[in-house]
C-alpha cells in the first residue's frame, strides 16, 4: 500500500506543480518580456525486484521557459537600430521643417534681398528702393539669426538627451549586474535549475540597454551574462557594472562625448558607437553640424562677398562704400590637450570657396594638416602674415610655437551668430562706380571702353584719378610712367580698377579716370551687386547663391526622408521579431485553458488513486485485527 500511496502522492504533487505553473502563465499574460513556462514531468526511479521492475510514479523534474536565444539576439540588435534611427529621424524631420518654413527660409530671404538690390540698380537715386534694400537685408539676417538660435536650442536638447540616455544605460547595466548575482544564487539553491522569471527580467533589461547603446552579450559558464560595447569595452562583467560617463568635446563641440570608466581610467568610445539612442544622438549631432556648416557657408559667403563688392562703389555723397553686413568673426578653438603656445587667427580670403563645416587643423611636428572629414590633407602656406595657411577660402596666420599633435577647430559655424546688418542709413549704399572713365576727344584709333570693374577695392589708391596713354597699339603708359605691354584680353589694371576695351588703339590715344562725384546717378556698383545673384561664384564657381540655398534644403530633406525610411524599416523588423518571440514565448490563453483542464483531470485522478490506496489500507488493517 505504501507504494500506491507514494505513487498517488507524487502524482498529486506533480500535477499541482503543473497547475501552479499554468496559473503563473495566465497571471503574466500581459507582462512585458514574460516567457511561457512549462513543468517537465519525469518518471520516478522504479523499484527492481525478483518479480519485476515496478514503477514508482512521477515527479516534477524542472520548470522550463519557452525562449529562443536566436530571437533574443535579433531583438537586442533590433532595439539598438530602432533607438538609433528614431533619434535621427526626429532630428532630421525637425531640421527639414525649420529650413522649409517660409518665415525662416534662407532662400526666400536671399531672393527678396537680391530683388531689392536689383531695384536699386534700376533706380540708384530712389530713397525708397534703398530703404527697401536695407529692410530686405534686415529680414535676411533675421532669418539667419533665428536659424542660428534654433540650432543652439537643438544642440542643447541633444546634450540633455545624451546625459539622460547615459544615466538610463548606467541604471540598466547596474540592474543587469544585480540580476546576475540573484540568478547565480537562485540557480545554486535550486540545484542548477533555471530561475526563469529572473532570466526573463534580465533579457528585458538587456533589450532596454540595447535601445540606449549597441551592445553584444556573452553568457559565462556560471550563467552570468556579460555585456560589452561594440568596441569591446565591458559594461557588465558578472556582478560588476562599469559606468558610462559624459565628457566634453576636447575641441569645443556643443554635444558631449561618451566615455566608459575602466580600471585604467575613462576611455572615449564616441567614434565606436553605432546604435541605440546614444549612437543616434552622436550621429544627429553630426547632421546638425553639417547643416549649420552649410548655412554658415551660404550666409557668411554672401555677406562677405557683398561687403567686398560694395566697398568698390561710392555713396551719393561720393564716399567709398562701407560694410553693409557685419563682418564674420571666426573663432579658433584649441584642443584641451594642446601643449604648444601656438595661436591661430582666421580671416575670410575667398567668400566663394568657404568650407561647409568647421575645419580641424593638426600640427604633426613639421607641417600643418587638415584632419576633419575622414581624410588628412597637407596645407599650403607657412602660416605667416605674408604666407598664411590657406583652407578653402580661409586664411590662417599662426603665432607662437605649436607642439606636435596640437589641434585646433576653426569655428565657422559659430560665426553665424555674428551675421547682421552694419548699415542703417539708405544714403550709405554705394550704388555708383568709384571712377568715371572718359575717352579723349582727339583719339584717332578704333579703341573704345568696354567695361569698368572694381577689382582691388583695398588698393590704397582705389578710386584715385589717373591717365592712360597708348604709346603704340600694344604699349600703354599710366600717369606718365614708362610704357608697359598692353594685352587686349586682360585689359588694364589701374588703381584697383580693371578696364577692358574693344578695337585697336593708335599712338597717343588717351583715357582719363576721375573719381565719381557726389550726387551721381551711376549704377555700376549696384549692378555688380545685383549680378551676384545670377553668377556662379559659390563653391569654387559651381553654384549661384540660390543654388546653394536650394542644395541646403534638398540635402536636409533627403536626409529626413532617408532617416524616416530607416526608422520605419527598423520598426518593421522589430515588429516581426516580436511576433516571432510571441509565437515562441508568449502565453496562449486557449492553450493554457486546455492544459488546465487536462492537468485538473489528472490531479483528480491522482486524488482518486490516493482514495483507493486509503481504502485498501483500511481493509488490510481490518483483516489484520480479526
Amino acid at each position: 500500500m505504501s507504494d500506491l500511496f507514494s505513487i498517488g502522492s507524487s502524482a498529486l504533487l506533480s500535477y499541482r506543480r503543473a497547475l501552479d505553473t499554468i496559473g503563473h502563465n495566465v497571471a503574466n499574460v500581459d507582462t512585458a518580456g514574460y516567457s511561457r513556462q512549462r513543468v517537465e514531468l519525469a518518471t520516478s526511479t522504479p523499484t527492481t525486484t525478483g518479480q519485476g521492475v515496478f514503477g514508482n510514479g512521477v515527479y516534477a523534474a524542472t520548470v522550463t521557459r519557452s525562449a529562443s536565444d536566436l530571437v533574443q539576439q535579433r531583438l537586442v540588435s533590433g532595439a539598438s537600430q530602432v533607438g538609433y534611427f528614431e533619434v535621427q529621424s526626429e532630428l532630421a524631420v525637425r531640421l527639414d521643417s525649420l529650413l522649409s518654413d517660409t518665415s525662416l527660409s534662407v532662400g526666400t530671404g536671399l531672393d527678396d534681398f537680391f530683388t531689392a538690390v536689383e531695384a536699386v540698380a534700376a533706380d540708384p537715386t530712389s530713397t525708397a528702393a534703398r530703404q527697401s534694400l536695407l529692410s530686405a537685408g534686415e529680414d535676411f539676417t533675421r532669418r539667419i539669426g533665428t536659424l542660428s538660435n534654433q540650432f543652439d536650442t537643438i544642440e542643447g536638447e541633444l546634450a540633455f538627451e545624451f546625459e539622460s540616455a547615459v544615466a538610463s544605460a548606467n541604471g540598466l547595466a547596474s540592474q543587469i549586474a544585480n540580476l546576475n548575482k540573484e540568478i547565480a544564487l537562485a540557480t545554486g539553491r535550486s540545484g542548477g535549475n533555471p530561475p526563469n522569471d529572473l532570466l526573463d527580467q534580465r533579457d528585458e533589461l538587456v533589450r532596454s540597454l540595447a535601445g540606449e547603446l549597441d551592445i553584444r552579450t556573452v553568457v559565462s559558464d556560471t550563467g552570468e551574462l556579460n555585456v560589452f560595447s561594440q568596441s569591446g569595452q565591458a559594461l557588465v562583467l558578472g556582478i560588476n557594472a562599469y559606468e558610462l560617463s559624459v565628457v566634453d568635446d576636447p575641441l569645443g563641440g556643443g554635444v558631449p562625448q561618451l566615455a566608459i570608466e575602466t580600471q585604467g581610467g575613462a576611455v572615449n568610445i564616441s567614434n565606436q558607437v553605432g546604435g541605440g539612442r546614444l549612437g543616434g544622438i552622436l550621429a544627429s549631432a553630426d547632421v546638425l553640424a553639417t547643416t549649420r556648416g552649410q548655412v554658415a557657408q551660404l550666409a557668411i559667403g554672401v555677406t562677405e562677398q557683398f561687403n567686398a563688392l560694395h566697398a568698390s562703389g561710392v555713396t551719393p555723397d561720393g564716399q567709398p562704400g562701407g560694410l553693409v553686413f557685419t563682418a564674420a568673426s571666426i573663432d579658433v578653438l584649441a584642443h584641451t590637450g594642446n601643449s604648444g603656445s601656438a595661436e591661430l587667427a582666421v580671416s575670410v580670403a575667398d567668400p566663394g570657396d568657404l568650407p561647409d563645416g568647421d575645419p580641424v587643423l593638426r600640427f604633426d611636428g613639421t607641417q600643418w594638416l587638415r584632419v576633419d572629414g575622414g581624410e588628412t590633407v597637407a596645407l599650403g602656406g607657412a602660416g605667416t602674415t605674408d604666407d598664411p595657411l590657406v583652407i578653402d577660402g580661409l586664411s590662417v596666420v599662426v603665432s607662437g610655437t605649436p607642439a606636435a599633435n596640437d589641434r585646433f577647430r576653426l569655428d565657422l559655424s559659430g560665426a553665424l551668430s555674428d551675421v547682421g546688418m552694419a548699415l542703417s542709413d539708405p544714403d550709405g549704399i554705394a550704388a555708383a562706380g568709384a571712377v568715371v572713365v572718359e575717352a579723349d576727344t582727339g583719339n584717332t584709333g578704333t579703341i573704345a571702353l568696354a567695361a569698368v570693374a572694381a577689382e582691388q577695392a583695398d588698393d590704397p589708391n582705389f578710386g584715385a584719378a589717373a591717365s592712360i596713354v597708348f604709346t603704340a597699339a600694344d604699349q600703354v603708359s599710366i600717369d606718365g610712367a614708362a610704357p608697359e605691354a598692353y594685352d587686349a584680353q586682360t585689359g588694364i589694371l589701374v588703381n584697383g580698377t580693371r578696364l577692358t576695351f574693344t578695337g585697336t588703339p593708335a599712338a597717343g590715344d588717351r583715357f582719363d579716370l576721375t573719381p565719381t562725384g557726389a550726387g551721381s546717378a551711376d549704377n555700376r556698383a549696384a549692378q555688380a551687386l545685383s549680378d551676384l545673384a545670377s553668377s556662379s561664384w559659390m563653391r569654387g564657381g559651381l553654384d549661384r547663391p540660390a543654388d546653394a540655398a536650394a542644395r541646403l534644403v534638398s540635402t536636409v530633406g533627403n536626409t529626413a526622408a532617408a532617416a524616416e525610411a530607416a526608422y520605419a524599416g527598423a520598426q518593421s523588423i522589430q515588429s516581426a521579431d516580436l511576433a516571432e518571440r510571441d509565437a515562441i514565448s508568449g502565453v496562449n490563453l486557449d492553450e493554457e485553458a486546455a492544459n488546465l483542464m487536462r492537468f485538473e483531470q489528472a490531479y483528480q485522478a491522482a486524488a482518486q488513486v490516493l482514495s483507493v490506496a486509503s481504502g485498501l489500507f483500511d481493509t488490510l488493517l481490518s483483516a489484520v485485527r480479526r
